[in-house]
């Protein structure tokens, strides 16, 4: 008789062994699977749009821009798109400084030193005293970290005997939100600059902001919905470019009555 206890005893401390943390009566379900990294080629990547604000003459502004371009090859343009927007320094005359470019820094900072850099509007700012690649690197990446919430898809066609560039596409919310009081905007940038400074190295400069048109408002976008836009950039708006084979566009979305500012999402469109 002792024996036939001792026997239950030891198979009863097997089988609770066996199930620790069991609750009688149920049973326990498997470990859920590990979640898998989206592969819906559908879904766009988060852009992040850099907004670097220089002048001619600015001392400093040759290194911000040589760490941008590295920047810009080592992420791509489906990631990350640079604009070079002149402030001040020179008269509107020239061509570096437009009253689009100056207007533009003035919503973002009364700051006035340069380089002065943007990410995503006031989401991230890197001012001129602690410029530096690895600054900058880390904005983009929190930028990049954060969920997409509008697509944009667009194209261009360019005529370049008149001068004359028509962009036309549709912003989508795909987030769960709606948006009120965003805008729709084009700006144009010309490559292979020739920058020239009296008793300075001549480079090229690159990104250079020769246009923002005027943006397109809409009051509300409901979460799923669609709005269609379009732009058209003359030989006026597009005076001050040098190359109009160098000119590049990309189309943005913001929230510019937000606190940030912010932009929800760019794309580079060629």
């Amino acid at each position: 008789m002792q024996k036939k206890l001792l026997v239950i005893l030891f198979l009863s401390i097997l089988v609770l062994g066996s199930c620790t943390g069991c609750v009688p009566g149920i049973t326990p379900e498997p470990d859920e699977p590990d979640p898998q990294p989206n592969t819906d080629p559908t879904t766009p990547n988060r852009v992040v749009m850099v907004e670097l604000f220089v002048a001619p003459a600015c001392t400093h502004c040759p290194k911000a821009k040589a760490d941008m371009a590295q920047l810009l090859e080592e992420y791509g343009l489906n990631k990350i798109v640079v604009l070079e927007e002149y402030a001040w320094n020179y008269p509107l005359s020239s061509g570096w400084a437009t009253p689009e470019t100056i207007n533009r820094y003035s919503m973002y900072t009364s700051y006035t030193a340069t380089p002065d850099a943007y990410f995503n509007g006031l989401n991230q700012s890197i001012h001129c005293d602690n410029s530096s690649y690895n600054n900058y690197k880390t904005a983009i990446d929190k930028e990049l970290e954060k969920p997409v919430q509008v697509s944009i898809s667009a194209s261009a066609s360019k005529d370049s005997s008149i001068h004359l560039i028509n962009i036309s596409g549709h912003i989508q919310n795909i987030g769960n939100n709606t948006f009120s009081d965003i805008i729709i905007g084009a700006i144009i940038y010309e490559d292979s600059v020739p920058l020239i400074v009296p008793d300075k190295p001549t480079y090229t400069a690159n990104h250079v902001v020769r246009d923002i048109l005027t943006p397109v408002q809409v009051s509300s976008l409901s979460s799923g919905s669609t709005y269609d836009f379009s732009f058209t950039a003359n030989s006026e708006d597009l005076k001050w470019a040098k190359n109009f084979s160098n000119l590049h566009i990309i189309v943005y979305v913001q929230a510019p009555y937000s606190s940030t500012k912010e932009i929800l999402q760019v794309l580079y469109i060629e």
